[in-house]
């Protein structure tokens, strides 16, 4: 399609040393470039370049098509714009259903003659031809009369081509592609100033294209560069923060190791000392029975130990020391659930001892004090079958919503308190955690608040990495970013959270009943 160096015009090469010498003198041509360069020039948008160059030609030149064809480093191309005027057919539209559109088809042989679609490779096979050595423009007035082969002819043809001039685009003295203006619809006789105008223009857009491409090679850097940076800053916060789940799992599995050995102890023993008081009891019941009238020094010591709420009071004690060590007991399967450092593969595991665990370890910021309000916990529990999941992982990801959930109440309640005009009063924080089987194989957990809510503005960003509201050192803005990772890239599932000013926020967790994939 584009002009071949052994069919053009039989005519003398003109120099562009020679064109200048002789468009010197036009104003008008100098202005026209000038104009039409300041207009591609005010962008170092690629798109807009291509656009504008083609656009403004086509309207200064009044043709019927310009386009920009773009070399590719093994010189096969593609048209990258196009202005087209009404009623022909565009040729980028063709270019990906018509291969011979763009493959520089200059040279036909006899032997491409007898295999449709004809394909000419010329300025491929020559890495440019002329143009990349440094001609600048090509002129054909007439097709039908520059001695073009039939074959080449034809390619003209499908491109609806009469007549053209191509100007070359060089960046730094490679050739980028070709600045081509058609006549369509009948012969032109290309005058010198407009041969003149387009070389200067595809010299310009040369320099224009170079820019544009360093500026955006440059932000393509900047881009990775801090892509890589936030990488690694992810990375190194994971690492923090694993190693501070690690030593905390380590910490509580030995604190509840500690607390099990002695608590073991007296729960064994407690039973048998509540024996033995009943055998004293009986003792006693029997001395009395024998020697009814005792003597004065018993009968004061009797009414001083008060014998008779001593004998009611002391089974509720050892009662109410069972039930305290049992809480401990329970305490303790807690902190080993929690901590699961037996469990870093994935398992089947029942997913509200989980949760239970974790609320079990925030006890302490749910009970009521001078500063806050008593915080209710409302569970509603499916009925879940075993979750197969990473236990220690999903348990991190629930102790950092239900501290992010606390850290909203608690701030609710006072400026809620403090400042009446701007806030609601929360008089009664809560917190509602729900599960459920939606799908076969899907669970939902949500944990949800009835709090002041959360921004929109902020609610778009909890998610992302370093990304807090809490003042410099009370969070490091990585406790939400992990729960999302743990639970997306993990376990496969999806964690949102929805908020409405005034009405609270819901945090929820939707994670596969099976893993049908490992995830590491």
């Amino acid at each position: 399609m584009l002009n071949p160096d052994n069919y053009l015009e039989k005519a003398s090469p003109h120099s562009v040393e020679l064109l200048q010498i002789e468009t010197l003198k036009g104003a008008d041509s100098q202005r026209i470039v000038a104009i039409t360069v300041e207009k591609i020039r005010q962008s170092l948008d690629l798109e807009y370049i291509f656009q504008t160059t083609t656009q403004e030609i086509r309207q200064l030149f009044n043709s019927d098509r310009v386009i920009l064809y773009r070399f590719n480093p093994d010189w096969s191309g593609k048209f990258v714009s196009e202005s087209l005027a009404q009623g022909w057919l565009p040729l980028i539209g063709q270019q990906a259903h018509q291969p011979q559109l763009v493959e520089n088809i200059s040279e036909c042989s006899l032997k491409n003659l007898s295999i449709p679609p004809i394909v000419d490779t010329y300025l491929q096979d020559t890495q440019g031809g002329r143009f990349s050595q440094n001609e600048t423009y090509r002129v054909c007035n007439d097709v039908y009369s520059a001695g073009f082969s039939k074959c080449y002819l034809k390619i003209l043809e499908q491109c609806q081509a009469r007549a053209y001039v191509i100007t070359a685009i060089y960046q730094t003295q490679q050739l980028w592609g070709l600045l081509a203006v058609y006549q369509n619809d009948a012969p032109r006789k290309w005058q010198t100033d407009e041969v003149y105008i387009l070389s200067q223009i595809g010299s310009q857009l040369g320099v224009a294209l170079q820019q544009a491409e360093l500026l955006k090679q440059t932000q393509n850097q900047k881009e990775e560069l801090a892509t890589t940076l936030k990488e690694l800053q992810q990375a190194q916060a994971q690492l923090i923060q694993n190693e501070k789940m690690v030593s905390l799992g380590q910490l509580v599995a030995g604190i509840a190791h500690e607390i099990n050995n002695p608590v073991s102890f007296i729960y064994g023993n407690l039973k048998s000392a509540d024996e033995y008081a009943q055998n004293l009891f009986s003792l006693l019941d029997i001395y009395q029975s024998h020697y009814p009238q005792s003597i004065k020094a018993i009968e004061e010591f009797t009414n001083l130990i008060e014998l008779d709420f001593l004998r009611s009071d002391f089974p509720k004690l050892f009662k109410s020391m069972l039930m305290g060590a049992e809480r401990i007991r329970d305490i303790v399967l807690s902190l080993r659930t929690f901590s699961r450092l037996d469990e870093a593969e994935m398992k089947a595991v029942d997913i509200h001892d989980g949760i239970d665990s974790t609320i079990m370890l925030v006890q302490s910021r749910l009970n009521p004090s001078n500063k806050r309000l008593q915080i209710e916990v409302i569970k509603e529990y499916g009925n879940l079958p075993l979750v197969e999941c990473y236990p220690g992982q999903l348990n991190q990801v629930f102790l950092n919503i239900l501290v992010n959930v606390l850290d909203t109440l608690e701030d609710s309640t006072l400026r809620g308190r403090w400042t009446t005009k701007k806030f609601n009063i929360i008089d009664n924080p809560r917190i509602y955690i729900r599960t459920q089987l939606l799908e076969p194989n899907q669970i939902t957990i949500s944990i949800a608040d009835n709090g002041l809510g959360i921004p929109s503005d902020t609610l778009k960003q909890i998610f992302n990495p370093f990304f807090t509201t809490k003042p410099v050192g009370q969070g490091t803005g990585m406790g939400l970013a992990i729960s999302y990772q743990i639970i997306t890239q993990k376990h496969g599932g999806s964690l949102e959270c929805i908020s409405q000013p005034g009405v609270g926020a819901e945090f929820i967790i939707r994670i596969p009943l099976q893993q049908l994939v490992s995830n590491f």
